[in-house]
């Protein structure tokens, strides 16, 4: 059955409280968001995106929306294409082992585990992925 999906612009603010709150951590402004409803209007993904240093900026994504072409194309579009960004980086824990296997179909290349990140367990590291604009391109 095919998932028929909305995605929502210009409501950072509702998107980011949804997936702050879904993932249990906050995100802090400023931010831009990227909304993911079905059609019955319902959130089903969001993707945040934080911490813009002038070179990269970080991308918060949670829900079974948030990782589709439809949605991955967008986001590469706003990061490489609107904003310049030279890369763009996703933290996750090790322990969530469905966003270790997504990242790099996406195109992301795993480049660092920051230790204890999330929490005093070895599955709450953070496992560091980047992407690069060219890397990005096959999607746009």
């Amino acid at each position: 059955r095919r998932l028929h999906l909305r995605l929502v612009f210009g409501r950072d603010d509702e998107v980011a409280e949804w997936t702050s709150r879904h993932l249990g951590m906050a995100i802090h402004p400023p931010y831009t968001a990227i909304g993911v409803e079905g059609l019955n209007g319902e959130p089903c993904g969001g993707a945040v995106f934080h911490d813009w240093n002038g070179s990269n900026i970080e991308i918060t994504i949670c829900g079974p929306g948030a990782m589709k072409r439809g949605v991955v194309r967008a986001a590469f579009h706003y990061v490489f294409i609107q904003i310049g960004a030279n890369r763009l980086t996703a933290k996750t824990k090790r322990g969530n082992k469905l966003m270790c296997r997504m990242l790099p179909k996406f195109g992301f290349e795993f480049e660092a585990t920051l230790k204890r990140y999330y929490g005093a367990q070895r599955e709450n590291d953070a496992l560091v992925f980047r992407l690069d604009p060219i890397t990005a391109l096959k999607w746009m």
